[in-house]
């Protein structure tokens, strides 16, 4: 019998690359300001990319300040279409197949995700992810900021919705920062996807930040959702140790 009822995803650098959202943001915001500097998207775009490369802090900011262009209003403009853009992103091949491999095999998937909920809505709507998903829930969306993770109460949240209990429950996420450290003091297996595109730091962090099990491909999510109960109850509390 499967111990396991649903495995809950974090969404950005875990079921698509988050770059692809940074570049699809930014070739709308290079759309919006090309007829007005007289350059071309393409070589806007590739500005703000060598800018989001050398620092990720106020690209916008710098590349307006490089064409000369002080005013806050456009400064606006640009954040705002980054923001709110419908982004042109795609699950790969692989991962859609492993979502409907799970919902095949009777587990509830869900979606935990900080960020604007706007942003975040219109990611899960382009990536079709809320076609396949049984339960999405955007942070913010349950008070504002505070309730970003770690704040347990959306991992309480997700599992309520789900109709599990915590320790009936696999996560996986990117960012030890984070995304780890209620799902470990709640009971859930906690596995991250090793990433070296990932916008995020990934080691360096205290034992209760990391998670159970690393993996490198999500696929491999497959091996352990059929672990036996018998090895699965006897796993050893084991940071960074790669079970793969």
């Amino acid at each position: 019998m499967n111990k396991y009822k649903a495995v809950i995803f974090d969404l950005d650098d875990t079921l698509y690359p988050e770059f692809d959202y940074v570049k699809s943001g930014f070739n709308s915001v290079a759309t919006l300001l090309s007829p007005r500097i007289d350059q071309n998207v393409a070589g806007i775009n590739e500005s703000l990319l060598k800018l989001f490369h050398d620092d990720r802090a106020d690209v916008f900011n710098r590349y307006l300040s490089l064409q000369g262009i002080e005013d806050k209003r456009v400064l606006a403009e640009c954040i705002m279409t980054y923001r709110g853009h419908f982004p042109n992103i795609s699950l790969s091949s692989d991962v859609r197949e492993l979502l409907y491999w799970l919902k095949n095999n009777q587990l509830g998937l869900g979606i935990l995700t900080d960020g604007r909920p706007d942003g975040q809505r219109n990611k899960i709507k382009a990536l079709e992810l809320d076609k396949i998903v049984d339960a999405v829930i955007v942070t913010d969306e349950l008070g504002g900021v505070h309730y970003r993770k770690p704040n347990e109460l959306a991992y309480r949240r997700i599992c309520s919705q789900l109709e599990i209990q915590a320790n009936e429950a696999i996560y996986v996420g990117d960012n030890p920062a984070k995304d780890f450290i209620s799902a470990n003091q709640l009971g859930m297996v906690t596995v991250m996807l090793k990433n070296d595109h990932s916008l995020y730091k990934q080691e360096g962090f205290l034992p209760e930040q990391q998670a159970q099990m690393i993996i490198k491909d999500l696929r491999e999510l497959k091996s352990i959702v059929f672990r036996s109960n018998h090895e699965q109850e006897n796993l050893s509390f084991s940071p960074s140790c790669e079970r793969i």
